[in-house]
């Protein structure tokens, strides 16, 4: 009796402790080679329903716009940073919706890649380039369709290298960080927009799934993952990608909150970020704000 009563009032104070900010236990660290450093994340708001799995995240001016994943349409939701309320609603003309899953922003246009790719049987991806303008409709005006140039197999498959959720753009480069299922590694691809050639690089070690990338003014690439603890817990890190003679090597991976499904990051201030998660539900889905600042002192 004395026992059960001990163990009750341990779980109390366990669950008073839990607020909305959250960090990761030792569990995040299970499987992997040494343990990694934690970051805290704080929620800032639940989204509409229209925002159920939140899979991108730009910021333009003082704008912050979302995209949703596991849809048809071809919209976009500009939100309130501050409650992650929808302010308005953006049309995304000429172009389609086969698996939207990275939105990215440079030099006054907006880029979004439609590179889901679950079963690993498609045979052309697209990347939609849009010149940004203010309004209820955006119009893309070009649209470049290719394939991972090392890809032979299109067969459907659970684990395969050629699922892609991540991109940074920058100047006159796509660059593609994959989600691989069969290896949990990252490959590189860059996708020259001038030529629309694209070359195959670098593969690295993340042990994770890569879902979004955002630059940092250091240089580093902050590629957000995850993978699941026991298939409905998430546990989600980041990986601090830093340049090293013309490629990306593993810098310092950081833990982030352990039980949804994160998929979009976003910079807004040196080292500070912007979250966005799936719902669990038909609900809408987070939005977070987390602080590396501590990791770049």
């Amino acid at each position: 009796m004395i026992k059960s009563l001990f163990l009750l009032l341990c779980c109390s104070i366990l669950l008073i402790n839990c607020n909305t900010k959250t960090d990761v236990d030792d569990t995040m660290n299970s499987g992997m080679e040494e343990p990694i450093p934690n970051a805290y994340i704080t929620e800032i708001g639940q989204f509409p329903n229209v925002i159920n799995e939140c899979s991108g995240l730009i910021k333009i001016n003082s704008k912050i716009i979302a995209m949703n994943d596991g849809s048809t349409h071809t919209l976009l939701q500009e939100i309130n940073p501050n409650n992650a309320e929808v302010l308005s609603t953006i049309n995304v003309a000429n172009t389609s919706n086969v698996d939207w899953e990275s939105l990215q922003y440079d030099n006054l246009k907006i880029y979004i890649a439609d590179t889901g790719n679950n079963e690993g049987d498609r045979e052309t991806l697209s990347l939609y380039t849009i010149p940004y303008q203010l309004g209820s409709e955006i119009l893309c005006t070009d649209t470049i369709n290719f394939i991972w140039p090392d890809q032979t197999d299109f067969g459907t498959s659970n684990f395969h290298p050629y699922d892609c959720e991540s991109m940074i753009v920058e100047g006159n480069v796509a660059t593609f960080f994959t989600k691989n299922r069969s290896d949990l590694k990252t490959n590189i691809y860059r996708l020259d927009l001038t030529t629309e050639v694209i070359t195959k690089g670098e593969s690295i070690s993340i042990s994770g799934l890569a879902t979004d990338a955002a630059e940092d003014p250091s240089g580093d690439v902050i590629l957000l993952s995850y993978f699941t603890l026991d298939g409905d817990t998430f546990a989600n890190k980041v990986s601090i990608l830093t340049p090293s003679d013309g490629i990306y090597v593993l810098k310092k991976s950081i833990a982030i909150a352990p039980t949804t499904q994160i998929e979009a990051i976003v910079r807004t201030e040196d080292h500070k970020y912007l979250l966005g998660a799936e719902s669990e539900s038909n609900e809408g889905g987070y939005l977070y704000s987390l602080d590396l600042n501590e990791f770049y002192e």
